[in-house]
Parts: structure tokens; sequence; C-alpha cells
């Protein structure tokens, strides 16, 4: 009997082993499957997750205004398309640009005014004029300008530096520095420089002056004697006082006056033999020998990115500085380098534009 019993036990504790084990098993295997399937959803869950749209999402409104319809005004809004383009801004797809040219003062300020009835995110203004005008009808929208040579002069701003209020953008100043340097590029061998120009007008001054500290520099390093006359009978005498001198190229800013009277210089210059680098196309056109201009589109294309700073990165207009742009091109007059018997480089004449 006792043996049966012994018998009776063991199987029990046979099948309750062997019960253990399957349990074990059975588990393991469901803990596996749900392992795998939240593996699985984890997985799914991530690749799910959407990337970073590679387009801006927000619709900006930009009023622009255009007050002169010239060559480097056109210039200045095509080379701020082409930023846009290029920084995936199209207009009507992901920015609205509402371009007026309007020359009638009245209907120009009509404009702005209908820019800050609607509540655009920004006003983008080609030239002074435009310029002057919208900021003083809005103090609120900020206003990134173009093509405006003295922004602290014009009063809507505090300093280049650190304009103080909603407004700033790029300047097309004179590019004096630029013209005393192609002098040192064409002419290595000068050595001394002469600048004529009417004492009495504070933009030419202000022009004579920065050519003369970049005449010092270590890289030009030529002698710049200033010639400041008050009239036009001065003109033929200062030239005669240059010429013993001794001065070998002639420098004229922008200037107006010079501008005007201009034929001396240029009967003097191909009779001496002596280059006339002069300050705009203008200028040129009349006779002088050279000049360096500011690239237009580049121009437009620094306003752009200034504007993307604003409205995409927040920056604050208030503490933008003023961009100058050293982008420029070499103009060279054709007839004057025959009258004077000039020979340029290759390389030179290669990167100038022959008028």
């Amino acid at each position: 009997m006792k043996k049966h019993l012994v018998l009776i036990v063991n199987i029990i504790l046979i099948l309750a082993v062997l019960g253990g084990i399957f349990f074990a098993i059975t588990r393991a295997s469901k803990v596996s499957d749900t392992a795998e399937t939240t593996a699985v959803e984890t997985i799914a869950t991530e690749q799910a997750v959407p990337t970073e749209p590679t387009t801006p999402q927000e619709i900006y409104n930009i009023g622009i205004i255009q007050h002169s319809n010239v060559e480097n005004s056109n210039s200045v809004y095509q080379g701020f398309l082409n930023e846009l383009a290029d920084k995936g801004y199209v207009n009507n797809k992901n920015i609205v640009l509402d371009y007026v040219l309007e020359e009638d003062n009245d209907k120009c300020k009509e404009a702005i005014q209908n820019f800050i009835d609607d509540d655009y995110d920004l006003i983008f203004t080609i030239g002074p004029f435009a310029t002057k005008l919208a900021a003083s009808m809005t103090t609120e929208i900020p206003i990134v300008f173009a093509a405006v040579q003295e922004p602290d002069l014009e009063e809507f701003v505090n300093s280049n530096e650190a304009p103080g209020r909603n407004v700033t953008g790029v300047s097309d100043y004179t590019p004096c520095f630029e013209q005393i340097d192609s002098i040192k590029l064409m002419f290595p061998d000068t050595k001394k420089i002469g600048a004529i120009y009417l004492g009495t007008n504070q933009n030419a001054v202000t022009q004579a002056l920065i050519g003369e500290k970049e005449a010092q520099t270590e890289h030009v390093n030529i002698d710049y004697v200033k010639y400041p006359i008050t009239s036009a009978k001065e003109i033929n005498s200062t030239l005669d006082t240059m010429l013993k001198d001794g001065v070998e190229v002639i420098y004229t800013p922008v200037d107006g006056f010079i501008n005007k009277n201009i034929s001396p210089l240029i009967d003097f210059s191909y009779k001496n033999k002596i280059p006339v680098v002069c300050g705009n196309l203008t200028m040129l056109e009349k006779g002088c020998f050279s000049t360096s201009v500011i690239n237009y589109p580049s121009i437009g294309g620094a306003a752009a990115d200034i504007m993307l700073d604003i409205l995409v990165h927040d920056a604050d207009p208030a503490t933008t500085p003023i961009v100058y742009i050293y982008d420029c091109y070499l103009h060279i007059n054709e007839k004057a380098m025959k009258e004077l018997g000039i020979k340029l480089s290759d390389e030179i004449l290669e990167t100038a534009i022959i008028e």
C-alpha cells in the first residue's frame, strides 16, 4: 500500500513540474511577442514623425515702392527678386509682393498709405524719396530701404551703425575707395594724384577726404593733393598748377559743379595725356577716362537678406546697421583711352566694362 502511495505522490510531483515548465515557456513566448510588437510600433511611430518643411510656411505681405524709373533702381529691384528666389521665396506662392513704381509724389504717398492701412508685414523702399516718405508715415511697420547714399544725413535713422527706429537698409554710397584703388590697379607706378572739386560742395569735400585716406593706405601709398576751387574761373589755373606739381592722375568726385564745367578738364586731360578718374558714369560719358560704380543688383540682394532677417529671424531694424556694398564695376571710356594713348593689361580689360 505504501509503495502505491509513494508512486502516486511521485506522479503528482512530475506532473506539477511539467506544468510549471509549460507555463514558463508559454509566458516567455507571450512576453517575446509583446516586445516584438512594441518595437515594431515604436519604429512605425518614429517613421511617421513629419520632417521640417524645406520651404517657408508663413506668407509675408511686402509692400514695395519705387519712386524713380531709372536703370539703377530697376537693377536694385531685380537683384531683390533674384535673392528672394535663391532663398526659396516665390511671389504669390510663399510671399506676396505688392510692387508699385510711382514717380508722382502724391500717388507715391497714397501707395504707402495703402500698405500701412492694409497692415503689411514690411515696406521695401527704393531710393531716398520713397524711404524718407515712408519713414515719416509709419513708426510701426519695418522699413528696409535700398539705394540711399547717406542714410544718416537723411534724418530717418539716428546713425548708420544703430538706426534706432523701424528703418534700416543698404546704401549706394559713391565708391571713393574703389575709385582710388582702381588708379593703383591701372597705373601702378603713379606717384601723385590731384583731386579737383568745388570746395563749397560738402559732399564733394567728403569724397575728396575719403579718397585722400584711401590713397594713404599701405596697399595704395600714392601722394594725394587736394585742389578745391570756388568758381569756374579757377579751373584752368588750377589745372596748370597740377601740371607744374607733377600730378599724374586727376581724381574728381561726384560734383555737379565740375560736371557742369567739365570741358576744360577733358581738354586738359587729352592735351597733356593725364587720365581723369571720376565719380560717376555721367562724367565718364563726357570724356573722363574711368570710374568705378556699385553693382546695383547686389544692393537689392543685400536688402532682401535684411528683410528676411527681420521677418523670419525677428531681427530688430533699430539695431540692424546700414549695409555698404563694396561690389563694384570698373568702367573705361574707350574714346578717352585712345585719346590718351593708354594701354591696359588684358586682365584689366577682360573684367572692365568698356563704354
